[in-house]
């Protein structure tokens, strides 16, 4: 074993240290996209690296020709296999992964090296089509230095210089480039939507709410606390139990999936109107939407209007014109008290239907409700009475239902979590003859009292429903908000449901959760900045950051303009410093040669301005028999300081001394 254990300790010191910054800088680059590809393509791209470090350490041989193009078949017969397609963005990726480790299997000359690294850069961009997040920048940067440091190494592997050097000069490269990059980033001109389209993933999927809504949809969210969208009001914030965060309208019902019949076909024609009336003044908010891959938008219930490049939709769905697959950040305001088409009845036969031989109980009770009641709103009313009555609980891990999703939540488990509520109340107003929707989004939000703004999360993720009344218009109603504090399982659901009665029973938190809780929201707040001014610095951030530095109302031939003279003065400002920094070389070896060509020219042998050292020599020997020895030592000892490519131990000392003892 020890003996294994010196040959490998042998065999890493024999690898070129510039092969080691590529690897290493390249297996960095790949980290991040393991949890996105297939195993199917993982696991190859692991063993080709294993082989390159195997060939490196003289442990193995590159693949032939021959085996080579087999294995780039079998690259791209993987990619079809797992995507589909070798287009779009994740199938694009991972073939340029797979590909980019199969070029190690070659990488044998200088070129094969430029290509390699250029291709491991694209990687690192190719990165922040997944993640824009500061970690990740921070992470790629690091990348990013590595990659740089390879490259600078294999420029200059004759120049027998030490590997923190090497180092030192690429982060010296990126430190240097670092105002050039600001710059660009300032000025560059903004247009609406990304420079260039990936074609669709038909495999990808979203984050978040979807179009469909089951049993288990929305309570497998409750535990993620990934962040949907951050929200910052202008003046006066609403209360936590009315902040309801509006998103898709569910109509079509089959028994046990809702779904949105409009989805296939939003975008193909002009939406209809829809009448609200507002009452009181509206709540003004800035809202940053993290990329959910999908086209809606949220809003406070009710918007007063859509964001610029969305539309409203009759049901009062903000349906952005593109998926949102970047960070999106728009303004709107909204009136929490307003009337919805209160003078208009429905006349879409989507908000009554029901499929046939679907929740018989349910159906009964509803006429039994309906029989007792005066009005559409006082069954609604004795509705929620009949789950606050009823030992209804809410919990976040329910029972299976399998036959009768509603009649068996209704009648036998009585147990489920909002979208259960939602939908068995939808139900029951639709069977009483009601027009009834299902209401998909978000309620509530945390305060980040760092920031001043909100932080709405995945597992605030809720279903509530919307009731038409004769007069009253399409009327919220969440019927989960009427169950009783005792019959909610879990505390953080209960601060959801009932934020009152939470403020009243929370106990205050120890130091230790006091800190933790600070130190979260100090880092999204860290985040939130760099959403802000990074990753949503688009056309309009970009213009009122200008217009505050004076340059308003600033067209792009000027910004234009404005760019190239920035870096022209960047550039100069490097430069300068450069050369002012730079310490003038002095050319010992050369100052000592010449020393001895003006001792010789002391004594009627000066040397031409055109000749070399070998011909000076021999011209000067015959001339000067007696000092030949002393002539073709000092000559020796110069040419091979200056020429040789490995520079002699104390050979500088040597010529110094001999150059002295030189007296012609």
């Amino acid at each position: 074993m020890e003996h294994l254990r010196q040959a490998l300790a042998w065999r890493w010191r024999q690898v070129e240290r510039p092969q080691l910054w590529l690897l290493t800088g390249l297996t960095l680059a790949l980290l991040p996209h393991v949890g996105r590809l297939p195993w199917l393509l993982v696991l190859p791209a692991a063993l080709l690296l294993g082989w390159r470090l195997g060939f490196e350490l003289k442990l193995l041989r590159l693949p032939p020709r021959a085996l080579r193009w087999l294995l780039v078949g079998l690259a791209v017969a993987a990619t079809w296999a797992s995507y589909h397609t070798l287009i779009g963005r994740q199938a694009g990726v991972a073939l340029l992964v797979i590909m980019l480790c199969l070029k190690l299997m070659e990488m044998d000359k200088p070129r094969d090296v430029a290509i390699v690294i250029g291709l491991s850069y694209f990687v690192v961009i190719t990165v922040f089509l997944f993640d824009q997040s500061l970690l990740m920048g921070g992470y790629m940067l690091l990348v990013v230095t590595l990659l740089t440091t390879a490259l600078t190494a294999f420029s200059r592997m004759n120049a027998k210089v030490p590997e923190h050097a090497n180092l030192r000069l690429a982060a010296t490269l990126l430190a240097q480039a670092a105002p050039l990059a600001l710059l660009l980033f300032v000025l560059f001109p903004r247009i609406p939507g990304p420079l260039w389209h990936l074609p669709s993933d038909g495999g990808s999927a979203g984050t978040g709410l979807s179009e469909t809504m089951s049993p288990g949809n929305i309570s497998r969210l409750s535990d993620n606390d990934a962040v949907a969208f951050r929200v910052r009001f202008t003046g006066e914030t609403p209360p936590q139990n009315r902040l309801y965060w509006r998103g898709l309208v569910l109509t079509s019902f089959d028994g046990r999936t809702w779904r949105n019949p409009n989805e296939a076909r939003r975008g193909l024609g002009a939406t209809r109107s829809f009448d609200y009336t507002a009452i009181g003044e509206p709540v003004r908010y800035t809202l940053t939407l993290e990329p959910h891959q999908r086209r809606w938008l949220f809003a406070l219930d009710m918007p007063a209007g859509a964001p610029p490049r969305s539309t409203v939709s009759a049901d009062v769905e903000i349906i952005a014109n593109n998926s949102v697959k970047t960070l999106r950040q728009y303004t709107l305001q909204s009136y929490l008290d307003y009337r919805l088409d209160a003078r208009h009845a429905p006349r879409d036969f989507a908000y009554l239907r029901l499929p046939p031989d679907t929740a018989p109980r349910a159906r009964i009770l509803a006429q039994q409700l309906r029989a007792e009641s005066r009005d559409d709103a006082d069954y609604v009313q004795r509705v929620l009475d009949f789950i606050r009555q009823q030992p209804f609980y809410y919990t976040r891990q329910p029972p299976l239902l399998l036959d009768d999703p509603v009649d068996e939540f209704l009648f036998d488990s009585r147990q489920g979590f909002c979208e259960h509520y939602a939908s068995a109340f939808t139900v029951l107003m639709r069977a009483a003859g009601l027009p009834a929707r299902v209401m998909t989004g978000y309620l509530g939000g945390e305060n980040n009292p760092l920031g001043d703004y909100f932080i709405v999360r995945q597992s605030d993720a809720h279903a509530w429903s919307e009731v038409w009344l004769r007069g009253r218009g399409w009327v919220r109603v969440d019927p989960t908000a009427v169950i009783p504090p005792e019959r909610v399982e879990n505390r953080d659901d209960l601060e959801r449901i009932d934020p009152a009665y939470a403020a009243r029973t929370r106990e205050a938190p120890d130091w230790a959760k006091r800190l933790w809780r600070k130190m979260g929201y100090g880092w999204d707040r860290v985040n939130n900045t760099w959403n802000q001014w990074i990753i949503g610095y688009d056309k309009d951030t970009q213009t009122a950051f200008l217009g505050r530095l004076g340059l308003e109302n600033v067209d792009w031939q000027r910004m234009v303009s404005l760019l190239f003279i920035g870096l022209g003065l960047v550039v100069a400002v490097i430069a300068l410093q450069l050369f002012r920094r730079r310490p003038a070389r002095r050319d010992v070896v050369g100052e000592t040669y010449a020393r001895f060509c003006r001792k010789l020219a002391r004594h009627g042998l000066p040397r031409k301005p055109a000749e070399g050292a070998q011909d000076y020599s021999e011209r000067v020997i015959p001339c000067r028999p007696e000092l030949a020895a002393q002539i073709r030592h000092i000559t020796l000892l110069y040419q091979r300081l200056r020429y040789a490519r490995s520079i002699p131990r104390d050979g500088l000392y040597h010529l110094q001394q001999a150059v002295r003892r030189f007296r012609p």
